[in-house]
């Protein structure tokens, strides 16, 4: 062969190599390999694409239908799963782990008889595949078939198979037969087999809890500890059981331990502050949060839970200051970061009804993130609250746009509609809502509030009714029912479903709150004292309670010792609620009763400011301006509370007084 040919064959071998290395075969290969390493790593959105791009170069690559499959059963997408698995054993039907997984899900789904099928039709295969093997042990332990699955686990543990599985289905054979010493033996050689098995050790717990041995319990949960020293989850979990046992000093000392061996863990701070939170003990909690951020330099996700301990202990003003000092400079916050404390300070100055101040922070979301529904709907609540509702309307169809299947959205969405004087379309934003999502409970509710709203009672009435069928239980239902006839009139209907509420749930304020409500709009002052002493009574830290106890004993005192017992109730009510609105009218008109006419304009007017249109407000504002000599003043205020056609208590007077200006 000459020299020429010689290279032009070598030419031609090389490129027929390089074009087999980069053929469909190497490239599905490629994706399926990264795939399967990106899976390991629990990064399955990455592996799902992976796998889907070896399956575009070859539709009936059954490995990776496979691995998809496991993808979804990873993420609980059970449904989606089996029909992965199908196609699986349907491209390659010797496809064992496959066929497995099947069995796995018909067992898990109850299909006990056809979960059989597959164990025994992998088992034909391959006698000795240990997973066919558990799986036909699993059926006979669901089958109760306890004799049979005892002898059958036992002789698989014999012949080798020693996976924790296997020990813990002949511990649960074991206990279906209320065999608790033979459940025991099974786990403990399972846990001499497999010493690193959390699950075993956790049965091993669980069974010692049942006997009521509490120390027998922790030393297992100690060992989990020592098996996953960075699943902080066993740590708590023993905490919560020293604590439910009645030993807080040892629960204590645990969640110390916790933060001794991650001191720079900001998520395991978070979780013992939260334990101590959720057990009512707030200040441990703020402690645990304030030395996690002294100890952290990035600190971010402690700051902003202590801010959130702080709004939902009504120190409101701690907790914007503690998110203003997350923003400041040095703390190299991410983007989305910056939009979480925005997104909150929104949130939380329009509880405080500064609606100038939400809306500077909402904006400042939506120009860093123009979707975010959070922000939209914030500003959405603040045109609501203006009285704007075209404006309202634009910012919850962006949310709804984004989400149609948030409930809440759907509802302001037909609230904004109402206030533009869009009945019809309000209504349709709801029965589209309800026909999307039928059994929405906040959806039905609006629904009928709005049809009640708009003359329709009888359909109103009916899908109360349906929902009480279904739910008997359900106290917010009769409220519901006995508001809708109250607007309508028929007050004697709606004292009937007060009083059912009271007679389903006699230890409950709701009932004795919503009759006291209907006895003030009927000026029955002392009915309504009455059952307003007994919500007190039952429930002395509401701070809604308290606050009309102090209204109603305002408005029928005969002397100073009740307006000081009415002020001092109103004050309680302040110090667990401080921002509302309420309170601080109520605050303003027993000072008004009391003579302070100065004092009581002065409280009044700060809230009027950010409720121009409430018919309340105006009201007292009216009468203390009138009182104070602001004879021009007073007429405007009394002008605004009759504008609107709401029923309130005074409005009689208002009427009058107007009538004398």
């Amino acid at each position: 062969m000459s020299k020429r040919s010689t290279r032009l064959f070598l030419m031609v071998a090389i490129t027929f190599l390089v074009t087999a290395c980069s053929g469909p075969e190497a490239k599905k290969a490629k994706f399926f390999k990264k795939g399967s390493t990106l899976y390991e790593k629990a990064d399955f959105a990455k592996a799902r694409l992976e796998f889907k791009n070896a399956i575009q170069i070859d539709p009936k690559y059954a490995d990776a239908y496979r691995m998809l499959a496991m993808i979804e059963i990873k993420e609980g997408k059970l449904k989606a799963a089996y029909g992965l698995l199908l196609k699986t054993v349907e491209l390659n039907p010797e496809d064992l782990d496959a066929q497995y997984q099947i069995g796995k899900l018909l067992l898990g789904a109850g299909e006990i008889d056809k979960s059989l099928e597959k164990a025994e039709l992998i088992l034909k295969k391959n006698a000795k595949h240990k997973d066919g093997t558990l799986l036909k042990g699993a059926v006979y332990v669901a089958k109760k078939q306890i004799s049979t699955a005892i002898q059958y686990l036992e002789a698989a543990i014999a012949s080798g198979i020693t996976d924790a599985d296997a020990y813990l289905l002949l511990a649960s054979a074991h206990l279906q037969n209320n065999n608790a010493n033979g459940a025991e033996e099974a786990l403990l050689k399972g846990t001499a087999a497999n010493p690193k098995s959390v699950n075993i050790l956790m049965s091993l717990a669980d069974l010692k809890l049942r006997q009521g041995k509490v120390d027998d319990a922790a030393k297992f949960m100690r060992q989990m500890m020592v098996v996953e020293p960075k699943e902080h989850k066993h740590g708590i979990a023993l905490a919560q059981l020293y604590w439910e046992t009645k030993q807080p000093d040892k629960s204590k000392t645990v969640l110390k331990e916790l933060i001794a061996s991650s001191p720079q863990d900001q998520d395991l701070r978070l979780l013992v502050a939260g334990f101590y939170i959720t057990k009512g003990i707030m200040e441990d909690g703020e402690a645990q949060l304030k030395e996690g951020i002294a100890a952290i330099e990035k600190n971010f996700k402690l700051k902003f839970a202590l801010s959130e301990l702080y709004a939902n202990t009504n120190r409101v003003d701690l907790a914007i200051e503690t998110l203003k000092a997350a923003m400041s400079k040095g703390n190299n916050l991410s983007k989305p970061d910056l939009v979480q404390i925005n997104t909150t300070l929104a949130k939380i100055y329009l509880v405080r009804k500064d609606l100038a101040t939400a809306e500077k922070y909402a904006d400042e979301v939506i120009k860093e993130s123009p979707k975010n529904i959070d922000a939209h709907f914030t500003k959405g609540s603040i045109y609501l609250q203006k009285g704007d509702g075209p404006k309202a309307v634009a910012e919850f169809r962006a949310v709804t746009t984004e989400n149609p299947k948030f409930a809440t959205g759907q509802i302001k969405l037909a609230e904004a509609h109402l206030l533009s004087k869009e009945a019809p379309l309000a209504l349709d934003v709801l029965k589209n809502a309800v026909k999307a999502d039928p059994e929405s409970r906040e959806l039905l509710r609006s629904l009928s509030r709005v049809l009640a709203a708009q003359n329709d009672l009888k359909q109103a009435e009916e899908i109360l009714r349906k929902m009480l069928a279904k739910n008997p239980k359900d106290l917010e239902i009769y409220s519901d029912l006995g508001d809708m006839y109250a607007r309508a009139g028929d007050l004697k209907r709606a004292e009937a479903q007060f009083n059912e509420i009271k007679r389903k749930a006699p230890d409950v304020p709701a009932g004795y709150v919503k009759l006291s409500e209907l006895y003030i709009v009927q000026g029955q002052l002392s009915k309504a004292a009455a059952e307003l002493e007994q919500a007190y009574k039952r429930n002395p830290n509401s701070w809604r309670v308290a606050n009309d106890l102090a209204f109603i004993i305002g408005e029928s005192s005969r002397n100073a010792n009740d307006l000081d017992r009415a002020l001092s109730l109103a004050k309680k009510a302040k110090t667990m609620n401080p921002d509302e609105p309420s309170i601080t009218d109520t605050i303003g008109w027993i000072h008004y009763k009391k003579g302070d006419f100065k004092q009581a304009m002065e409280l009044i007017s700060k809230i009027q400011v950010a409720s121009p249109n409430n018919s309340v407000f105006n009201y007292h504002l009216g009468m203390a301006q009138l009182k104070a000599g602001k004879t021009a003043e007073a007429k405007e205020s009394l002008k605004k509370s009759l504008a609107s056609k709401e029923r309130f208590f005074g409005k009689e007077e208002a009427e009058q007084t107007l009538k004398s200006l």
